[in-house]
């Protein structure tokens, strides 16, 4: 008979409950196939700063307070949310405003983290996910936005704001936390919040957002290191999530966690829509090598996460069909939420077992609890893999010596048993989680979040899973697997456009389906174990390569609207005769497209497809090499438009012209010039624009500089709205300025990169012609002489559309005569062909 601790009713009983529900196979997506982002939540007036917890299979949302009190909300699936009310309530009275609450699950307890007001942080413990939260500790400090990342050992590290960026702490426990420090490689050039550390193959990941909450172009960046502590290295292809204009904006405050299936990761984060009024969104992340990226963000209809292959909740009365006893035990189902077995010998080992298969490669989960040790030899946990009795895996809990055992049966013969210390103090009458991840023949298992043990073992096909004991008497609750390992959810996830796609991100499927190869084998060896060649890329993650004619490749996509799209395409390609077409659904949407040899196979280069008319809504998109050979790492989607550049203001009216649709600073017109002291930037046009010729007369300053910008997508402003020295950089495009020493040239992505200079002598106060001709690639800025121009540059990785303007940087200065003009057409470039590659060595 079994004994609670908690739940008093005998284990006789059980077998008497009225209800009968048979354990069902769940695949796909759930019953509400769809989502869209903001999500709107029952009780919702306003979700800032989410933050997400998965505890047994289930998710627990958890947001800022504008009083007292904190709201918590629950799903099983990412898409039906369920309110659950106050789990701080509003008798906690220290607690007012609860700023970013996070919550931990660790040992049987679960600590929030919450600093009331912004004033310094205090941490809180409850029995439950949903409450009540009591306060546990004094004041802190530590700033605002605390977030608690375990490491594989158990330690236990506290992020948090910083004026310079990130700072860190270390834990000696989840209510301790020592002095911090500020981890490099972190900021946002001004004040940076909202960190999240997580860990993924041995590279810790770090997402923060900056650098206010009320900015339309609030944001989130990561960076990655070889440590929790170390030196972080931004990504290079931040920011992660920006959008600053239309409805959708103020994007940030992000946290990160593992989805249903299993594997794919998501982030949630907040959109603006009025003065501290948020909402909450959640897209999934992607990730190519150690380069992250969100498939994001979206604010239109999406496929719903997807569910594992096979899950159990034992929410019923029965242990049902889709479960097999191996060797007996008394097994029972208790309360409609855990599988129970509470026979203790010495002699047996017994197991459930499932009677679903899973794929060769997959992620399984198993939640667990002992109640009582039949004596020093018992042990519970769970198999994998499993064949029969002489083949399969598994990982087992002794709480009588405190390590997990890894072992792995093949034939009837042991690969060694591996035994792991767990950490001190760790009381197994608590729900504790194991997690495998198996993907050829390694085996990564991980208990409570943290891989202990990595084993490789011969078995290639696939397996059940299920949950055992040996003289224990234990208790399992949510028990899954994904036929989904190492990020591969979202290879055949229908991925957003606009937005970039990884090229190794191709659908599943195989040959003929999800790609067509026409030479066996992965001649690079990374990334996955198909006939598509793929190697590491010199700019970070993988690239597919040896591409021959003939041979495609295919993503599953999804439109936001109907309309032209323009794709760069980022490759790499020794041939001057290279061709490629993109088809939708099979139907050629480029017609053939040439791309210049980029001259090494380590040097690569954007070649940009104008204006793709695609359909709205999920649709498959095929890459075809048509002629040569060309090697590509990644497809970025931007928005078209079938609308020729043009545009103009002479501010003769003495208001500035209906056209510009974009406007930070304090700009005036005087004697019919536009003029402004200090930063600003304005821009009008389409952001759909690529090539075209824009103009003005600018009055050189006496100090800063100004002049034109182009290619703009996401202008902003920084803080609350005022312009400030960083938001004169809160853009993405070019800019071309003067100054009295020279003409400045460079890119603006919320940072500021020179591509060039040119040294020139310039008189403060006369004016000058200043012109930029965009044309693909290449960049020619002019001045005063329209014949020569005084910077010839052509980015690698060029911006590849949007709208027009000026920009002034601590500068007093004024503007006139300012054209956009279409541009003429490029010349086409002749094309020889080249030797073909025969070897990997040949990069």
């Amino acid at each position: 008979m079994k004994t609670f601790s908690m739940n008093p009713m005998p284990s006789v009983f059980r077998s008497l409950l009225p209800l009968l529900l048979l354990s069902v196979l769940l695949y796909s997506l759930p019953a509400n196939s769809q989502v869209i982002n903001p999500r709107t939540l029952p009780q919702d007036d306003g979700i800032g700063d989410p933050y997400i917890l998965r505890f047994r299979g289930k998710y627990y949302l958890y947001c800022s307070s504008g009083g007292y009190g904190v709201k918590c909300w629950s799903t099983w699936n990412l898409a039906d949310w369920n309110y659950e009310g106050l789990c701080v309530p509003v008798t906690e009275t220290t607690i007012n405003a609860a700023y970013a609450p996070e919550v931990i699950y660790r040992n049987g307890t679960f600590y929030m983290y919450t600093s009331p007001g912004g004033n310094g942080h205090y941490i809180l413990s409850s029995a439950s996910p949903t409450g009540p939260f009591s306060v546990q500790t004094g004041n802190l400090g530590h700033s605002i936005d605390g977030s608690v990342f375990t490491d594989d050992n158990a330690q236990m590290y506290f992020t948090y704001a910083g004026g310079g960026g990130i700072d860190a702490a270390t834990m000696s426990g989840p209510l301790s936390i020592s002095t911090g420090s500020t981890l490099t490689g972190t900021s946002l050039n001004g004040w940076t919040e909202g960190p999240t550390i997580f860990k993924r193959n041995g590279v810790y990941y770090i997402t923060y957002t900056g650098n206010h909450v009320q900015s339309k172009g609030y944001r989130v960046n990561y960076s990655t290191a070889a440590t929790a502590l170390g030196s972080y290295s931004p990504g290079a292809n931040n920011p992660l999530l920006l959008s600053s204009e239309g409805s959708f904006f103020g994007l940030g405050h992000s946290s990160s966690f593992i989805g249903p299936d299993l594997d794919t990761w998501y982030m949630t984060y907040h959109n603006l829509t009025a003065v501290y009024n948020r909402k909450l969104n959640i897209d999934p992340m992607g990730f190519n090598g150690d380069r992250l990226l969100v498939y994001g963000p979206t604010n239109w209809t999406q496929p719903a996460p997807l569910l594992p292959t096979f899950y159990d909740r034992f929410d019923r009365a029965t242990i049902g069909s889709n479960w097999t006893n191996v060797n007996g035990g008394v097994w029972g189902m208790y309360n409609q939420e855990l599988m129970w077995q509470d026979t203790r010998t010495t002699t047996q080992w017994y197991r459930q077992i499932t009677t679903a298969i899973s794929a060769a490669n997959y992620t399984a989960e198993f939640n667990m609890k002992e109640m009582e040790r039949g004596g020093d030899a018992a042990r519970f946990g769970a198999v994998f893999s499993y064949i029969d009795e002489n083949t399969f895996g598994s990982a087992l809990i002794s709480s009588f010596s405190n390590t997990l055992e890894t072992d792995i049966k093949v034939n009837g013969a042991s690969i060694g048993v591996n035994s792991i210390p767990l950490p001190a103090g760790w009381d197994y009458l608590k729900w504790h989680v194991i997690r495998v991840e198996k993907e050829g023949t390694t085996f990564k298992i991980y208990v409570d979040g943290m891989l202990k043990s990595t084993r490789t073992a011969n078995i290639t096909a696939g397996g059940k899973i299920g949950v055992t004991t040996y003289n224990d008497h234990a208790d399992f609750g949510y028990t899954a697997f994904s036929n989904r390992v190492n990020g591969s959810g979202v290879f055949s996830f229908y991925k957003p456009i606009p937005g970039t796609i990884p090229a190794v991100h191709y659908n599943e499927g195989g040959e003929g389906v999800g790609y067509h190869d026409l030479t066996g084998g992965n001649a690079g060896g990374k990334y996955r174990s198909e006939n598509v060649d793929i190697r590491d890329t010199e700019e970070g993650g993988e690239n597919i390569g040896w591409n021959q004619t003939g041979e495609w490749y295919q993503y599953n996509v999804n439109v936001q609207s109907t309309g032209p799209y323009h794709l760069g395409l980022r490759y790499a390609t020794t041939y001057t005769s290279c061709k490629v077409r993109i088809y939708c659904d099979g139907a050629d949407v480029s017609g053939i497209v040439s791309i210049p040899t980029t001259t090494n196979w380590s040097v690569w280069r954007t070649a940009v497809l104008k204006n793709l008319n695609l359909p709205a809504g999920n649709h498959t998109i095929r890459l075809e090499t048509v002629e040569g050979e060309f090697d590509f790492s990644t497809l970025k989607f931007e928005s078209g438009t079938t609308t020729a550049p043009g545009g103009s203001d002479n501010f003769d009216s003495g208001s500035f012209s209906g056209l510009w649709n974009y406007s930070n600073g304090d700009f005036s017109i005087s004697s019919g010039r536009a003029t402004i002291n200090g930063l600003g930037k304005k821009a009008m046009g389409d952001v759909g624009w690529t090539d075209y010729t824009v103009e003005a007369d600018v009055l050189c300053p006496s100090g800063g500089n100004g002049g034109l910008i182009f290619r703009v997508r996401n202008p902003a402003a920084g803080e609350l709205g005022i312009s400030n020295v960083v938001s004169s950089d809160y853009l993405q495009g070019y800019y071309a300025g003067i100054e009295t020493g020279g003409i400045v040239f460079g890119k603006q992505n919320y940072n500021w990169t020179t591509l060039s200079y040119k040294t020139q002598a310039l008189t403060a106060g006369q004016s000058y012609k200043l012109r930029a001709v965009l044309n693909g690639a290449n960049i020619k800025i002019y001045l005063n002489d329209m014949t020569t121009p005084v910077i010839d540059y052509t980015d690698p990785a060029p911006f590849i559309s949007g709208k027009a303007g000026i920009r002034v940087h601590s500068a007093n200065m004024s503007f006139d005569n300012f054209l956009i003009s279409a541009s003429a057409t490029a010349t086409a470039t002749s094309l020889v062909p080249v030797n073909c590659r025969i070897t990997p060595l040949d990069k």
